[in-house]
């Protein structure tokens, strides 16, 4: 009899790994546009604005990598504040990544603990948008998420740079609207999102200071995620 063998075939390319990378980056090329946009704008302010060397803009990029910090950051910078108070700021701002890891956790029950680790440093406001709506459709798996981080880290790394080589030629970038960049691209992915009666009740606490419309706003989209039927 001619034996066969039980190893499994070696992995081919354009296999289910690959395919699931693959497949998140063109989930995500629309919102890559974006982030490449309002990175150039980040860029560009630190340079112009704050005065930062090239290494310092990219490093940011690469350990912070969160618009939404990194812009409040500059703007703590540009008026001295404490550094306690830059980093408590940068973290209450980044916390709503905690309700964001909720939501999806219980797509991510097959996914090893130390694959969570690094695979949490890409979970972004974009990346996750696309992952709530792939576990929509089936498990999110490892590649998908590697490819969602990926295609927001990537071009935010990239514009950073871009924005930072732009900086020297942009004098007050304030006049060109840079400053609303992230707000704008934001207020974009939302309305992406806003499908649902539910939805649009997470945005109905604007009745609160702006603390309190951030935190009241966020559980009640929290809440609506998880009760959702």
């Amino acid at each position: 009899m001619q034996e066969t063998s039980c190893a499994p075939a070696n992995p081919t390319p354009g296999g289910p790994t690959q395919k699931g990378f693959a497949r998140a980056l063109v989930d995500a090329f629309s919102l890559s546009l974006s982030v490449f946009a309002y990175g150039t704008a980040y860029g560009a302010l630190a340079r112009s604005a704050n005065h930062l060397l090239l290494l310092q803009t990219l490093a940011m990029s690469v350990f912070v990598f969160a618009g939404a910090s990194q812009f409040a950051i500059l703007a703590l910078l540009h008026r001295g504040a404490a550094l306690w108070a830059i980093a408590g700021s940068a973290f209450l701002i980044n916390a709503r990544q905690i309700l964001y890891g909720l939501t999806l956790g219980q797509s991510l029950k097959h996914v090893r603990k130390r694959q969570l680790v690094w695979l949490s440093h890409g979970l972004t406001d974009e990346s996750y948008s696309i992952a709530t709506v792939e576990a929509g459709r089936r498990p999110v798996s490892v590649p998908y998420l590697a490819g969602a981080g990926t295609a927001v880290f990537a071009p935010w790394l990239l514009s950073s740079a871009a924005g930072f080589g732009l900086g020297g030629l942009i004098v007050g970038p304030a006049r060109f609207g840079l400053d609303f960049a992230y707000t704008g691209a934001f207020l974009g992915l939302l309305a992406a999102q806003l499908n649902q009666r539910r939805h649009v009740a997470a945005l109905a606490y604007r009745w609160f200071s702006t603390s309190g419309a951030v935190v009241a706003g966020a559980l009640a989209a929290f809440l609506a995620g998880v009760y959702r039927k």
